[in-house]
């Protein structure tokens, strides 16, 4: 184991946010309606907005908040000790972290860092302000990736019915006390495969399963992708980490 564009959608609305050039406004699914609501979810409370729904209730954590990096010291100069980020619906060693906040909000969260946690049935969550939460998951390309939770994940024969997600205490002999975000779904992964879009980078990561193909990583070659293992550190912020991840 080893953007800015600006979209307006409304009167009403409008963001900024990186944008890919296929990207449908649909995908972002439901906003709130205006109105304010605090709200308190694994001991942060903060301001949002909320609608005819009244108090959203967020998935139960079983951990606390948590950003990752990658770990694998054979290569220092690349991936090793790089933060692992949300963007564009999949995860990032070495590219900036992507995030959106409506302009309705007058308290929005940086956006700059990617924060997940642990949550009931195997399940991993990123840490937003959005009412909805966006969910993390690994699809039929092996890809690490997350979605609205309004947002159906593609189903295939070979993944579990829930996924599997877990921090694993001392996971590598080296750093006693260290805990590693791992996958154990189908495939039994536990490490993940940061593989290249370009030789400097970035690397997009994926769950290194027995089934991934080479025609699955970018550039059709998966002996060009570094394995490493997605080392967990505490997110002490108050705060949600991002209104919502784009």
């Amino acid at each position: 184991m080893h953007f800015s564009t600006t979209l307006l959608l409304s009167s009403v609305f409008s963001f900024s946010l990186a944008l890919p050039a296929d990207f449908d406004p649909k995908d972002l699914g439901q906003l709130p309606q205006p109105g304010r609501l605090n709200v308190s979810y694994s001991g942060i409370t903060y301001s949002q907005l909320s609608g005819s729904l009244g108090e959203y209730e967020k998935p139960d954590p079983t951990s606390k908040p948590f950003t990752i990096k990658a770990y694998n010291s054979e290569h220092p100069k690349t991936v090793h000790e790089m933060d692992i980020t949300a963007s564009n619906g999949k995860f990032w060693v070495g590219n900036a972290t992507g995030s959106y906040c409506p302009r309705a909000v007058t308290d929005c969260p940086v956006g700059n860092v990617t924060a997940l946690q642990i949550t009931k049935e195997d399940g991993a969550d990123l840490v937003v302000t959005l009412r909805e939460g966006q969910s993390i998951r690994v699809n039929e390309r092996a890809e690490l990736v997350f979605a609205n939770k309004s947002v159906p994940m593609p189903d295939f024969p070979r993944r579990p019915k829930e996924p599997k997600f877990a921090l694993s205490p001392n996971p590598i002999p080296p750093l006693p006390g260290v805990s590693a975000f791992i996958y154990s779904g189908v495939g039994k992964a536990s490490g993940y495969l940061a593989c290249p879009i370009a030789p400097e980078g970035p690397w997009q990561v994926f769950a290194e399963v027995r089934w991934i193909l080479d025609s699955y990583v970018p550039g059709g070659d998966k002996s060009q992708c570094i394995g490493i293992d997605a080392l967990a550190t505490n997110y002490t912020s108050p705060t949600p980490a991002a209104y919502q991840y784009a």
